[in-house]
């Protein structure tokens, strides 16, 4: 849909909750959904952006996207920690609305604070707290979560999908890197409700004080290995946003705040292997998902250019390259962070 279009969509579908006028805009940087700030009509620029969040989620990625409502609301009604946040009903009452051509979008409040690509060093611990935190919250969770998306985070449906997909001459040596390690990282351990896609970005933070105060982005809801969130946030605290050009050399110190915030926040590690090794496994899955995305003309991921999957890919394999390596300086720095975290 042309960028015109949507934003006439998204101005036609937020009359099912408001009645005021309002005007809307793009907001964020997801590979997604499409997002949108919406502020009361003459609102202007200065001050806070107060107002609301107003988004359509991709079908094509979401096939069932009212398992996903279902699982959001079913996560809500767990939650004690106060940081998720609930969609607004429509004026109906509903918790989302469908458009004439049958996509489902969902109105947010926006809160005040602070969201990043790259995290800065002092918010790190932060993040791993409230990550963590997360994970902790839910070890209890006893209600059923649906599939959000078929076959997610299962490298082996990822590299059968790249089995699938016709190679392009620009795509030949990295494919040729991949398939080369496609049997060296693997990941397997107790399953809990995890959050799915632990990047930095889908956490808010106080506008003053290194503090989360809103975990957000709850689609990929699921039932999975906790190391996996944690090796995905490791991932995203070292990369920071996918478009990245290559990883940067890997920041032991980055990585010791990181355990040191996670366990505080997630004690219940108990082998820190599978940890350890996390966070090469979900870069070399996500290198492996935009390859393939790449390969097949984009269908997944937004672009805002030919090439930029590829890029993408190229600068994940790089990061998993160096967290491979560095697995027993990251096993070391988790079983330090434990053992501090038990001496208090």
């Amino acid at each position: 849909m042309a960028s015109t279009d949507l934003k006439q969509a998204a101005e036609s579908i937020l009359r099912c909750w408001l009645s005021a006028p309002a005007e809307v805009a793009p907001l964020g940087s997801g590979h997604i959904n499409d997002t949108f700030l919406v502020r009361p009509a003459g609102a202007g620029n200065g001050g806070a952006p107060a107002g609301h969040v107003l988004q359509r989620l991709n079908r094509f990625v979401f096939p069932r996207p009212q398992a996903v409502m279902r699982n959001l609301a079913r996560a809500l009604a767990h939650d004690r920690s106060g940081r998720l946040v609930a969609p607004l009903p429509t004026a109906a009452g509903e918790p989302f609305a469908v458009d004439t051509g049958g996509d489902l979008w969902r109105l947010f409040p926006h809160l005040q604070g602070r969201t990043f690509d790259r995290l800065p060093t002092d918010l790190i611990a932060a993040a791993g707290t409230a990550f963590g935190g997360f994970l902790a919250e839910f070890t209890d969770f006893d209600g059923t979560l649906e599939p959000a998306i078929d076959g997610f985070h299962d490298l082996s449906a990822y590299l059968a999908a790249l089995d699938d997909a016709s190679t392009t001459p620009d795509a030949a040596a990295i494919r040729r890197e991949v398939d080369a390690r496609r049997d060296a990282f693997a990941a397997s351990g107790p399953r809990q409700a995890i959050h799915g896609d632990c990047k930095v970005n889908n956490l808010l933070f106080h506008d003053a004080d290194p503090e989360v105060v809103a975990v957000i982005d709850l689609d990929t809801l699921m039932v999975g290995d906790p190391a996996w969130d944690f090796g995905d946030l490791a991932r995203s605290v070292f990369i920071g946003a996918e478009e990245a050009a290559g990883a940067p050399a890997l920041s032991l110190d980055r990585f010791e705040r990181l355990c040191r915030g996670f366990v505080a926040g997630y004690p219940n590690i108990e082998d820190p292997v599978p940890y350890a090794r996390a966070p090469a496994h979900m870069s070399f899955m996500l290198a492996v998902r935009f390859l393939t995305d790449h390969l097949r003309g984009d269908e997944y991921f937004k672009v805002s250019r030919p090439g930029d999957n590829l890029r993408r890919a190229e600068a994940q394999l790089d990061l998993a390259r160096q967290c491979q390596e560095a697995v027993p300086m990251f096993e070391e720095a988790i079983e330090s962070a434990l053992g501090e975290a038990r001496r208090r």
